[in-house]
């Protein structure tokens, strides 16, 4: 008997093309660059940007619907207007971003619960390693991406749930993608970084009142990235 095909829903692609629109902007911004001013060729700003020609003519599509810069035929793309602001997508996508930390925050808070109560101290041990090292590069002026996302998986292993931990990391990878949109935010992921040993030292105790506590300061400073990005772009239109 013949398997029923499952229809596959493509791939969006909206989230790529918005941050090539970003980079674009930055560096009309960078450059100096008036209205009237032509833009990179497609092909260049492809070779610039590692990304393919369809994904650039998207991103300027985005532009120039926001009133950002004139296509014309056969000549290119010009400023139409200087990009003190970031496109109105720009600041849905902002709003998703907030949307998938809360859901992400939400299942990472119930691992918490699951791991006072079924985690090993093996495993607790490693997720107190990693948070001296996460501990370590913030003396150092420096938090590592990588080493945050291998905390949060390892944290997830002593919830003792692959569904919950399968549900989490998609969600750090979808957060991952957004990363872009917020840079220079460093100083407030920096903030986080104390309350991640805390918290593993909390369950090593098991004292999960001051693990969800700690948990929530990193959530507190998590949640403040996507305002204080629209906060400097207010102060950059100032």
């Amino acid at each position: 008997m013949r398997r029923s095909e499952q229809r596959i829903e493509p791939v969006s692609k909206d989230l790529l093309h918005m941050r090539v629109a970003s980079a674009i902007c930055k560096y009309i911004r960078a450059e100096g660059l008036r209205v009237g001013d032509k833009l990179p060729s497609e092909r260049t700003l492809a070779l610039r940007l590692n990304t393919g020609r369809n994904t650039v003519r998207e991103a300027l599509g985005a532009l120039r619907s926001e009133g950002v810069v004139e296509v014309a035929a056969g000549k290119g793309a010009f400023v139409k207007r200087e990009p003190v602001e970031p496109p109105l997508q720009m600041e849905l996508l902002r709003v998703d971003y907030r949307d998938l930390l809360e859901i992400k925050m939400w299942l990472e808070s119930l691992a918490i619960r699951r791991a006072v109560e079924c985690a090993t101290e093996e495993q607790v041990d490693q997720l107190i390693e990693l948070g001296k090292r996460l501990n370590e590069l913030a003396a150092k002026g420096s938090f590592s991406m990588a080493l945050d996302r291998e905390f949060h998986t390892q944290l997830l292993h002593c919830g003792g749930s692959s569904t919950l931990s399968q549900l989490v990391l998609s969600l750090v990878d979808a957060l991952d993608d957004y990363s872009g949109l917020f840079d220079g935010e460093m100083p407030l992921w920096l903030k986080t970084v104390p309350h991640h040993l805390e918290l593993a030292e909390a369950l090593k105790s098991k004292n999960l009142d001051f693990a969800l506590a700690a948990y929530e300061y990193i959530r507190m400073y998590d949640l403040m990235v996507p305002d204080v990005s629209e906060g400097k772009a207010q102060e950059d239109h100032s």
